[in-house]
């Protein structure tokens, strides 16, 4: 379960960003369902504002503590700066696996680790291991296995430490594995078809049906989605779409190329709802309503809101200019990103200070209004 994460001098944030989960005191049962945290985050701002920039954190995380261990030993750590400055990056994430709260934290730039230590919080907070370079400085006696590892400046001790089979960090290297997102640091991913994605339906029973619920449910033109294969020229296996719809004529199926832009979008990136909520991961969408209609939106945000769906209390956190949205997801699970001279700024909605937003009122037209910041100044 993520709590929150954040960044200093990444991209657009010189002074540092932070996305949290994390709920208040004063957040009403009906939203809080007596949890400490919350399974979903939006997030809102003017085009230009940083919103991307805020959900790029995570998945870097994500990948920095998986798989830079794959980097060749001499490459650069493909990390951005805010514009030219020679400052360090730092990176923190809070999160829980199964009843313990870990804390950690990464400092960097783009030739080398500076620092990364991992810490524990039970009945009291306790540091599990530092690394300074590429030294390991600091490590309890249950990782003292650890010491063993060479640790290469490009790469984080927990990719290291799975690449060498080490089952000390395991659990935490899972967490970070259960991150699933359409962006990157280079920005949001192209939502174009790949014979992946079809494999996968292929291979997944359980999502092509959960997909085609959804899609269903939204395109009401379609009664059926199948995968087919065929061999191609190389004799490689190709995995296909086709759809069915209730069309009163002898043939009522088409290729994926024949469907709407929003049946396209929602058949590309269903799975990585799926595959979010199976393993009670994480799920980073940048503007996840392009092509879709409003109403549509949400039905795929109850998804994460309803235990019967979210059993293992995966999460979402996701950008959007749709302003209806505001009024599902309130003030206690809105985070505005403002930018001021080129350099943005976060903030959560229930942090603005006196009533201007209450729990009993929509805060959409507040929004529109220009009221809280986060709209372009047009």
């Amino acid at each position: 379960m993520l709590l929150k994460y954040g960044a200093e001098n990444f991209f657009c944030f010189k002074e540092g960003a932070e996305a949290s989960f994390e709920l208040s005191s004063h957040c009403p049962i009906a939203i809080s369902r007596g949890n400490k945290f919350s399974n979903l985050l939006c997030v809102k701002g003017a085009n230009g504002s940083g919103k991307t920039n805020i959900l790029k954190i995570l998945p870097f995380i994500g990948f920095f503590c998986t798989d830079s261990f794959n980097n060749k030993p001499d490459a650069p750590i493909p990390v951005f700066p805010y514009f030219d400055s020679e400052e360090p990056i730092k990176f923190y994430c809070d999160f829980i696996i199964g009843k313990t709260e870990y804390y950690y934290d990464l400092i960097i730039n783009n030739n080398k680790v500076i620092s990364e230590s991992i810490s524990r919080k039970r009945k009291k907070t306790v540091l599990l291991l530092k690394r300074e370079g590429n030294k390991l400085k600091e490590n309890i006696k249950e990782f003292s296995k650890l010491n063993d590892i060479k640790l290469r400046s490009n790469a984080s001790i927990i990719s290291t430490a799975n690449q060498y089979e080490f089952e000390e960090l395991k659990h935490i290297y899972i967490f970070f594995s259960h991150i699933y997102t359409n962006v990157g640091l280079l920005g949001r991913f192209d939502n174009k078809y790949n014979n992946n994605t079809s494999k996968f339906y292929h291979d997944n029973e359980k999502a092509l049906k959960f997909s085609i619920e959804m899609i269903k449910k939204s395109d009401l033109g379609i009664n059926n989605i199948s995968i087919e294969t065929r061999k191609n020229e190389k004799g490689d296996e190709e995995f296909f779409p086709t759809f069915e719809h209730d069309a009163s004529v002898n043939n009522n199926v088409l290729t994926y190329y024949a469907q709407s832009s929003g049946t396209k979008d929602l058949y590309n990136i269903l799975p990585y709802y799926r595959v979010a909520l199976d393993s009670g991961g994480v799920l980073v969408l940048d503007e996840f309503d392009i092509n879709l209609h409003p109403h549509i939106l949400p039905l795929l945000i109850e998804l994460f809101d309803d235990e019967k769906t979210n059993p293992h209390n995966a999460q979402m956190i996701f950008s959007t200019h749709h302003d209806s949205i505001l009024d599902y997801m309130g003030k206690y699970r809105t985070i505005v990103v403002n930018k001021e001279k080129s350099e943005s700024y976060t903030f959560r909605l229930d942090e603005i200070p006196g009533d201007i937003l209450r729990n009993d009122r929509p805060i959409r037209a507040i929004y529109d209004a220009g009221k809280v910041s986060g709209v372009p100044r047009v």
